[in-house]
């Protein structure tokens, strides 16, 4: 590893110089940090004279905060067209055979006058695809209204874009639309991908305004930005990728999941998982060249699919695409997020980086293991052991008890954040648990089987305690995030089939059971007036606890009553927007003070409003579903024959032991 003196060739940032000010030579340094432009501080680096094959290139921690690489002036996925020349036909010569970046082959065309790798190229027959698909962006005032939203607000569930970079991108995309030049394609269907998840989670003000404005309700809307966004990704070629194509499929799989399209997202979750090891995200190949903050984002990037794969393998039982046992990947350090004048204020990502961080540990101390069905008894104490212990060393802002939030009012996004870890962590404690909670007492798996038993009823019931708190907090705004249905789903079916098993009644904290099973059926009721993963679970669920003469007692004429989120945990409203005097305005200020991006774009003149009390039946989606006339059209029969609307595709039922039992 090259030595921190010999690695900068220069005693400060680029920004630092250009501005004459003492620089801290760490990435970011002081200045840059504080102006909160740390995706501008650049080092350049010396040349090694004996360059080794980029498979075994210095490796970059977040401890190694000294080494730094030279910034080719580009931003967050920026397009450049291809290079022609000889470098260009080289790395070309390379392509048509597949090699992957950090290949041996890699090397072969560098040369000591500065051969690099281009990440971004658009084909030029991308450009007329772009003009078929622009007639679906809005006006810049409504278009702005879905960055913005998403920027402030939908953005910090996953952290996906930088908002410094993007909004540089975004100002310099319009104002390339009104000056008649070449659009990129590759941004053309990020932008596309972000309304159209935008548009999922809109507040009833913002809803109401954007349907009156555009004359289609929202819906209409989604479906239009998502249909543009694939006619323009499809035009694409898997050989000539780039960050921004990674993006804009990770946030095709998010829309897809938030469209009850589960095995849909899954599939679109592969292809994206390609398109980032096509660029070398996986082992962090090909990075010479590439500055700390775009090393930063490829790492962010893999993280986020690392943990999406790994939930999805462990939750719905479906193969990993992502080989989970090489943890040899790289984790985000985070330091593009930290603050100058707030030391102890987290990033915005720091929830994802830790599921990240958990999901190593359980495949680390999992090994060989392919299931939870393959662990021995001990192999499950030292996981549950393992959890404990990632709990008690959660940040005092993501406690899980008497968790700091002196923080909330300023930055609300560790609310929502909060209620998400807390979720994921007690959903993964009971997963190792499940296979003990749907069999019959003399169907023993280890000689620790009633104790398993016991830690399950009590982590299911700790898991619908964390899931109401994320159900009060985004119902019904954001009833479409797929965790506040399946915390909910998952884990009262488990607990119905539990029952089921209890032949001789000796099933621990029976009633508190079978009271948590019937709160769920009240929260899934709610939420099948908002999504079709929530009807559909809803209708699953009720016939199950209706198949059960002891889970049904009280259930067959109950009409369940809405309830309203508590005006504690109601939903995060957008920060005040930034206003301009015109488009021409945001443009022109944006692009003469460029070191300075502002944290959102121009928007509509007007000012966010407080969020109006929920209306007590809300139709997010113009999507209603009608329960008793669903269970009228499908009456109980057998569970194998369920219509689940699609869900029996992406959860695994027979995992419930249900075979022998007369539905």
């Amino acid at each position: 590893m090259q030595t921190q003196k010999d690695s900068r060739a220069t005693t400060s940032c680029t920004e630092c110089q250009r501005r004459k000010q003492k620089c801290s030579r760490e990435w970011p340094c002081n200045h840059c940090q504080a102006r909160k432009v740390a995706h501008l501080c650049q080092f350049a680096v010396k040349k090694p004279q004996h360059e080794s094959p980029i498979d075994s290139a210095r490796e970059v921690s977040g401890e190694s905060r000294g080494q730094k690489r030279c910034h080719p002036n580009s931003f967050e996925g920026a397009s450049t067209l291809p290079q022609n020349g000889e470098a260009g036909q080289s790395e070309d010569g390379l392509k048509v055979w597949g090699y992957m970046p950090g290949h041996v082959h890699w090397k072969v065309g560098a040369t000591d006058d500065g051969f690099q790798r281009k990440q971004t190229a658009s084909e030029p027959t991308g450009v007329d695809i772009v003009e078929r698909v622009l007639h679906a962006v809005p006006p810049r005032s409504i278009t702005d209204a879905f960055v913005n939203h998403f920027l402030g607000v939908v953005n910090y569930r996953y952290s996906t874009i930088y908002a410094p970079t993007f909004t540089n991108q975004y100002v310099q995309w319009w104002a390339d639309r009104a000056a008649s030049k070449q659009l990129s394609p590759e941004f053309t269907c990020l932008l596309l991908r972000i309304c159209a998840y935008s548009v999922q989670y809109l507040t009833p003000s913002l809803r109401k305004m954007i349907e009156f404005e555009l004359a289609c309700n929202l819906q209409q809307l989604t479906d239009r930005f998502s249909n543009a966004a694939e006619q323009l990704s499809q035009s694409f070629t898997a050989s000539n990728t780039c960050i921004e194509r990674v993006q804009e499929q990770f946030l095709k799989g998010a829309w897809l999941k938030s469209e009850s399209k589960i095995v849909e997202s899954w599939h679109a979750l592969g292809c994206t998982i390609r398109e980032a090891q096509e660029l070398g995200i996986d082992r962090d190949a090909n990075i010479e060249g590439l500055s700390e903050f775009d090393i930063e984002i490829r790492r962010r990037i893999w993280a986020l699919l690392y943990i999406w794969d790994w939930q999805m393998g462990a939750w719905l039982g479906r193969p990993n695409l992502i080989d989970q046992k090489n943890l040899n990947f790289k984790l985000p350090n985070l330091r593009l997020d930290q603050s100058s004048s707030e030391p102890n204020l987290l990033s915005p990502f720091a929830h994802m980086a830790l599921q990240a961080s958990l999901g190593r540990r359980l495949n680390t101390i999992m090994g060989d293991a392919q299931s939870v069905d393959d662990l021995s008894a001990d192999e499950i104490v030292t996981i549950e052991a393992e959890l404990d212990k990632f709990v008690d060393e959660l940040p005092t802002i993501f406690r899980l008890h008497d968790p700091d939030t002196s923080l909330d009012a300023e930055h609300p996004y560790f609310v929502f954040q909060r209620h998400q870890l807390h979720t994921v962590v007690y959903v993964t404690k009971l997963d190792f648990l499940k296979p003990f909670l749907t069999r019959a007492r003399d169907d023993k798996k280890t000689d620790r089987d009633d104790e398993f038993l016991a830690m399950g009823i009590d982590l299911a019931l700790d898991v619908l305690k964390v899931a109401r708190r994320l159900f009060d907090h985004e119902f019904p705004i954001n009833a479409k995030f797929h965790m506040v249905v399946f915390s909910i789903f998952d884990t009262s079916t488990i607990l119905c089939s539990a029952i089921i098993h209890d032949h001789e009644g000796r099933l621990p904290r029976r009633d508190e059971v079978t009271n948590a099973i019937d709160g769920s059926l009240d929260m899934l009721h709610q939420l099948s007036l908002t999504t079709k993963l929530g009807a559909s679970s809803y209708a699953f669920l009720y016939k199950l606890v209706q198949s059960h003469p002891e889970l049904s007692r009280g259930t067959e004429n109950r009409k369940r009553a809405r309830k309203q989120p508590s005006t504690s945990t109601r939903t995060l409203e957008p920060p005040p927007l930034v206003h301009h005097a015109s488009s021409r305005d945001s443009i022109t200020s944006s692009v003469d003070h460029p070191t300075q991006p502002p944290a959102m774009v121009s928007a509509l003149p007007q000012t966010y409003v407080p969020v109006e009390p929920a209306p007590s039946m809300p139709i997010l989606n113009n999507f209603s579903f009608d329960v008793d006339q669903f269970l009228a059209q499908n009456p109980l029969g057998n569970a194998a024959a369920l219509d689940m609307g699609g869900m029996e595709q992406i959860w695994d039922w027979e995992d419930l032991n249900l075979d022998q039992f007369p539905c």
